[in-house]
């Protein structure tokens, strides 16, 4: 089996990969149509462009018998300690089990902390037993969770990180016109100019307020109901929540 960069080339085979594995994950949480409107937001051809070309992004496919049997895509988030962020794991169902999951995670860490990164992070939706399993077999550790609509319904996402010594503080503060707030920068969320920081009124981090905006400093930010954030200032902006590592 070869694992390589993917290529624009191979966007059909990665789209049927994703869309088999997220039934195969999810058919039992998530209906189809939530389902077919990640595929879109994630795998469509504009996207893929997109994040082929992106130089702080790595996507992987895993090849065997010239078919795509596996395809793994993470991103460096920015900021105070640098981030390496798991987005999506896919393996075709019908190969789960052979170790394809564990290379394609090898490698992709193996990118990330090439750009130097201080951690590597994963999110898996709770329903998603296996995959929590598979991160904490891979010395990963989980940190905490948020709650996250898709389709409607609730879900809890966990979320899970292997740590570097060189780790930075994960907690700051800043003032608002209202609060003292403590930004999770552990938690941000990679913008189009820059991240954006959970705030949180307390350090036990149970408190939430939103979010702030990185780049311009600013609390007037908001998040429709896909998970796009915004900043309403400087129009920093994230793309809608990706869901988790639908296997892992």
């Amino acid at each position: 089996m070869q694992i390589r960069p993917a290529t624009e080339a191979d966007s059909e085979a990665i789209r049927e990969v994703a869309a088999a594995s997220l039934a195969a994950s999810y058919g039992h949480a998530v209906d189809a149509e939530s389902r077919d409107r990640a595929l879109e937001v994630w795998y469509g051809a504009d996207t893929l462009a997109k994040r082929l070309a992106d130089d702080e992004s790595a996507f992987l496919v895993a090849v065997e018998g010239g078919n795509i049997v596996g395809v793994v895509q993470g991103e460096v988030i920015d900021g105070p300690d640098r981030v390496g962020r798991i987005d999506w794991l896919h393996v075709d169902p019908n190969r789960r089990g052979e170790g394809i999951g564990s290379q394609l995670l090898g490698q992709l860490e193996t990118r990330l902390r090439e750009q130097d990164v201080y951690a590597i992070e994963g999110r898996v939706l709770a329903a998603n037993t296996a995959g929590g399993d598979f991160y904490e077999s891979h010395s990963f550790t989980e940190v905490g969770e948020r709650h996250i609509e898709i389709g409607g319904q609730t879900f809890t996402e966990l979320r899970y990180r292997k740590r570097d010594d060189r780790e930075a503080s994960s907690l700051t503060t800043v003032e608002s016109d209202a609060d003292q707030l403590y930004l999770a920068t552990d938690e941000r969320e990679r913008g189009s100019k820059g991240p954006f920081y959970p705030a949180y009124t307390d350090t036990d981090r149970t408190e939430r307020y939103g979010y702030v905006c990185g780049p311009c400093n600013s609390t007037a930010v908001g998040m429709d109901p896909m998970g796009r954030i915004e900043c309403s200032d400087c129009g920093n902006a994230r793309k809608p929540t990706r869901w988790d590592a639908a296997y892992l």
